[in-house]
């Protein structure tokens, strides 16, 4: 089958940041000559840091600063040589003292976390080992574990702190494996809440394969006896726990480190360690510093510390609690969350308060879901009261503000993250500007001349169309194989329309527009779990249309009110059909409304290219051969099409008989059951003997000569002034000796000449054969939104597989 274009999970991160990054509110420079860890100079301005992760303030600590000079004047800027062959002195001292921050227990120093992840994963797991992790791990722990499936190691993931989850995955997996891995963090980073202790512990006395691997980068120097972080003391007694933590936090240095309860563990790793055996060490400069820290975390000076960073906690909690904001972090963590909802909120009010002097994170789509996006900030010991009674200001007041201005929902916010809403609904009445909308759940509602005035020539959306098609995907046995229809007309006064589509609401395969062997590998667990990785999901058009599915009257002037109403009813009809994800689609390079699609929170993401051809003009096998300019592909047409042609019988019919219906029916599923492509459900098997019944539909059918037998067979709805091949069905004997395929595509040209028509929409991918003549790729996009990310998730980690 044809290759389809896919869009990379690095293509959506690319967009979101790019956009933030306009708005001058992600991927800003410092400028400031000297860093006192108080301040962040960012354009021109100052403003006061509430985005590091610092939180015990020791970058400039004195003892800090003299043992790191200490260590860089005795043995120079680098030691260059690996620790296989010889470990440099100061590296021995390092270890020794975070040894005893960790109750003695053994430990590696490493260049970075994410080196030691790659380090002790590639070391440790075993490929009948399973691997489980938290939705919510940090991604330098998920991405070596990418690499252990290539040694046949399994690696699932568990919705965040599902307990449920884990267990039932431990349950099921513990005849299989040897070991299982559960790989969390120790303080998660986005919403600085806490894994459930004591229930983990409860499962690894419970369960004697049951490992924990936890990552404690951000709680480790801040919180612990000694700096220890937040679960080494629960699990410290356990040879089955692994801790990997950072000197770049808590410690006010760089570099990673691997904690071991158990002895042979770390005697494995500390001899080779994968990777850890051909990177240099830590620079003298650096492992002084983290000396200096070391001997800081071990002296009593750190209880002073870490009380203050908590004083200053409990003073921020204090001011949240007191404004009701829609913080969802943990009041024992150093991180802070203040959910916002949409993207347009999230982004207004952080540019708010950036402009009132504070610098604060944006955390958006994909790390969070498109609707449950926020401000991110942190809490170190260079911020002061008066600091945080800024901030508290800032955040207090322009919250309300961006919602104000952005005419959200206040309630729906505070529901959107679980938090009880006790004050007023400050929604602003939308400002229609005399837009009107009408809704309706079938195309029978609406006047066909009007609808077709709209949609006729743009496929098979026609108002005849569309009958046809609610009647296929109504009533039928499967709950995939039913749709609901979702009309929307927006006017003005005049009842002139502004805008125009509709909608399906359907369970889709998650999976739709993954690669191809991501979604064969997925199609292996639907065996077992038919609608695994399944969302219920409202797409504007269809998955049986193809084109241009938004009508929009681009020169009028309330054409912004009518777009502003559009995502208004998007959300009522998401909400009513209880869909999770929604796709707007397919939208070409030049659609002029993107801002708009972007202020609502909805991602851009690409589409299978739509191959159109268009102004043909031939009427004879010889103009058709004249008008294409390639050589090579008038003789590709010539070898593999004109001279089989009279091989075949070929019959167009508008009305099939309930033998042809079948047989129509079988030669699509046998080409659907191999595509993957583009990965969605089967279509019903009435389908055939429906289209059968409506005027505008017809069938090219094949067979061989003096044959009764259909061996190939196209479905082609015709409109007005153009022709869309729908479906194509082939047999697969018939392929290679006969080529089928490159005959039913020269029928479905023939015929469209044949009716005159001058626009033949071939349908998606970068179809070679539809190129010889003359078909033009056309870039497509859709705007997608998703209330949850679990399922992309697991999608993106089958990628590596």
């Amino acid at each position: 089958m044809a290759k389809i274009k896919h869009t990379s999970a690095y293509d959506v991160v690319d967009h979101v940041v790019t956009t933030a990054k306009k708005k001058k509110i992600m991927h800003l420079s410092s400028q400031e000559e000297e860093f006192n860890g108080e301040f962040l100079k960012i354009n021109n301005e100052e403003l006061i840091n509430f985005g590091t992760c610092g939180y015990l303030g020791l970058e400039k600590h004195p003892d800090i600063l003299a043992k790191s000079h200490e260590l860089l004047d005795r043995y120079g800027s680098h030691f260059s040589i690996s620790r296989a062959f010889v470990k440099a002195p100061y590296l021995e001292e390092l270890e020794n003292l975070i040894s005893k921050i960790f109750d003695n227990h053994p430990v590696v120093v490493y260049t970075s976390t994410s080196v030691a992840h790659q380090s002790v994963i590639g070391t440790i797991i075993e490929p009948n080992d399973l691997i489980i992790l938290d939705q919510q791990v940090h991604y330098s722990v998920q991405y070596p574990c990418q690499f252990t499936k290539l040694q046949g190691t399994m690696v699932k993931m568990i919705r965040h702190n599902s307990m449920e989850m884990l267990e039932d995955f431990i349950k099921r997996g513990y005849n299989q494996y040897d070991k299982i891995w559960y790989m969390a963090d120790g303080v998660y980073s986005m919403y600085g809440d806490l894994p459930h202790k004591k229930e983990l512990l409860y499962l690894l006395e419970k369960y004697p394969k049951f490992h924990l691997y936890f990552d404690d980068a951000h709680g480790v120097g801040w919180t612990g006896i000694n700096g220890c972080g937040s679960v080494f003391e629960y699990f410290k007694h356990s040879e089955k726990v692994v801790l990997i933590s950072t000197l770049a936090k808590g410690f006010g240095s760089i570099g990673g480190i691997a904690i071991f309860n158990d002895l042979e563990m770390h005697r494995k790793i500390d001899i080779y360690g994968g990777i850890l055996s051909y990177t240099h060490p830590l620079s003298p400069s650096n492992v002084g510093a983290a000396i200096g820290s070391a001997e800081i975390l071990l002296s009593d000076t750190i209880h002073a510390y870490q009380n203050e960073l908590k004083e200053l906690m409990e003073y921020l909690n204090t001011k949240l609690d007191e404004l009701n904001l829609t913080n969802t972090s943990s009041n024992e963590t150093p991180i802070y969350f203040i959910g916002a909802g949409s993207v347009k909120v999230t982004h207004n009010l952080i540019q708010r308060v950036l402009a009132d002097g504070l610098y604060v994170n944006t955390a958006t789509y994909p790390v969070v879901p498109n609707d449950k996006t926020g401000l991110r900030f942190t809490l170190t010991r260079h911020n002061t009261k008066a600091h945080i009674d800024q901030l508290v200001n800032s955040i207090g007041k322009n919250f309300h503000l961006a919602v104000d201005e952005e005419n959200e929902d206040l309630e729906k916010i505070y529901k959107t993250f679980n938090i009880p809403f006790k004050g007023k609904n400050t929604i602003k009445p939308v400002d229609s500007g005399n837009v009107f909308v009408e809704t309706y759940n079938s195309i029978n509602e609406i006047d066909s001349q009007l609808w077709d005035g709209l949609f006729k020539d743009n496929g098979n959306y026609s108002h005849n169309g569309l009958r046809c098609i609610e009647e296929i995907f109504s009533n039928n046995e499967r709950v995939e194989e039913n749709w609901g229809f979702h009309y929307l007309i927006i006017k003005d006064e005049n009842n002139e329309i502004i805008l125009a589509t509709f909608f399906t609401s359907a369970l889709y395969k998650d999976d739709m527009l993954a690669l191809e062997n991501i979604s064969r590998k997925i199609e292996k667990q639907r065996e077992e779990e038919p609608y695994y990785l399944c969302s219920k999901t409202l797409a504007m058009g269809s998955l049986f249309t193809e084109g241009e599915h938004l009508y929009v009257k681009g020169n009028h002037s309330l054409v912004n009110q009518a777009f502003n109403q559009f995502f208004i009813e998007v959300e009522k009809f998401k909400k009513v059909t209880d869909s999770t994800v929604v796709i707007l689609r397919d939208f070409q390079s030049d659609f002029q409304y993107h801002e708009c699609f972007e202020e609502e929170g909805y991602v851009k993401v690409s589409m299978p290219n739509s191959l159109q051809l268009k102004n043909v003009t031939w009427k004879t096998q010889e103009e058709m051969l004249a008008s294409i300019p390639s050589s090579k592909k008038r003789e590709g047409i010539r070898y593999y099409a004109l001279r089989n042609e009279s091989l075949f019988d070929i019959t167009i019919k508008s009305t099939l008989t309930d033998d042809e219906s079948k047989r129509c029916y079988e030669l699509f599923s046998n080409v659907k059951s191999r595509n993957f492509g583009l990965n969605f459900f089967n279509y019903p098997s009435k389908i055939t003997t429906v289209l059968s019944r409506f005027e505008g539909y017809e069938f090219i059918l094949i067979r061989l000569k003096n044959h009764e037998k259909i061996i190939a067979s196209a479905w082609i709805y015709n409109g007005s002034s153009h022709s869309s091949p729908m479906i194509v069905g082939l047999d697969d004997n018939y392929i290679k000796t006969h080529r089928i395929y490159q005959q039913i595509v020269y029928q479905i040209n023939k015929r469209a000449r044949q009716l005159d028509k001058e626009t033949i929409f071939c349908g998606f991918s970068a179809d070679f054969e539809k190129q010889k003549y003359g078909a033009v790729a056309i870039p497509t996009f859709s705007y997608l939104k998703i209330q949850d990310t679990f399922n992309s998730e697991i999608i993106n980690a089958y990628s590596n597989m």
